[in-house]
């Protein structure tokens, strides 16, 4: 018994241990920079003023060598964009527990980078869009708020990838992605449900649910694949108009040919975001997944 008190005690010790800023790294790409770090209010020579700024958030136990940075990299990068890739990974290696317990400190510094960025570089807060991943989606959502919060600004976009189910599935907006966090934020979920790893709630006000957003995602044969799924659609939508969805109440209806008349949207970089609510959609076994 006291081996387990001793871990749990670890545990919340851990999770309000001291963030500082150097634990978060920060690492540019576009057609003039290829992985150049950068520091809070330390910004180089090298962004593009006049481009879009795409930051890249991974989620637990991953790093800046996540299996998605570099498809959105480079699909970025292909349309002229910033990309900035974030490495948490210090605190991201730890245990989920006390990853979840930091991601409010994590998202502040990431809020201060954010901030700098915007005020010595002449770039428009509307054009900065944060792309997260598992608790890299609701990290998305901290530092939303803390821009809020800290500078009262608000982010242009977040895009939250299969945000993680475990801790938040019942949590208020103020601890996880909340729609209030960006002036967009767009969500897709693959891999809801009691035995997923992703949350079973729509958090953004544009949300897609590939295949009814539950495991097993077509073509997935071991896990996490269906959560991982989130990403790899998504790198596959910047640059595709082809992941076509449709507004509908549920899956099964979708199916049925009931919402066949209703609005339509993009999964991905085109989302429109003036036509809201939940939308399904069908996708292929393996890339490309969209079907048109």
């Amino acid at each position: 018994m006291w081996k387990v008190f001793a871990f749990l005690l670890l545990c919340v010790c851990g999770a309000y241990a001291r963030v500082s800023a150097g634990d978060i790294r920060y690492f540019l790409w576009n057609g003039r920079a290829n992985r150049e770090e950068l520091r809070i209010n330390q910004y180089g020579n090298n962004i593009d003023r006049n481009a879009p700024v795409k930051i890249l958030i991974h989620g637990w136990t991953e790093s800046i060598d996540s299996f998605w940075y570099g498809g959105a990299r480079t699909a970025y990068v292909g349309t002229g964009a910033n990309v900035i890739a974030i490495d948490w990974s210090r605190h991201a290696q730890l245990t989920y527990p006390t990853a979840v317990g930091r991601l409010s400190d994590i998202g502040e510094f990431i809020a201060q980078f954010i901030n700098g960025l915007v005020n010595s570089q002449g770039i428009s807060i509307n054009d900065v869009h944060l792309v997260g991943h598992s608790l890299g989606a609701h990290l998305s959502g901290f530092t939303g708020k803390a821009l809020r919060n800290n500078f009262r600004t608000t982010l242009g976009r977040i895009s939250g990838l299969d945000p993680a189910g475990p801790s938040f599935t019942t949590s208020l907006s103020r601890n996880r992605l909340d729609s209030s966090d960006a002036a967009r934020v767009d969500t897709i979920l693959t891999d809801a449900g009691l035995s997923g790893l992703g949350i079973n709630r729509s958090l953004g006000h544009v949300n897609f649910w590939p295949n009814g957003g539950s495991a097993v995602q077509p073509g997935c044969l071991y896990y996490p694949c269906s959560h991982n799924r989130a990403p790899r659609f998504f790198n596959e939508g910047i640059t595709s108009r082809r992941f076509v969805a449709r507004r509908c109440g549920s899956y099964s209806n979708y199916n049925l040919g009931l919402c066949r008349l209703n609005p339509q949207n993009l999964l991905g970089e085109f989302t429109d975001f003036s036509t809201t609510g939940d939308f399904y959609l069908s996708t292929r076994r393996t890339s490309p997944f969209a079907q048109g």
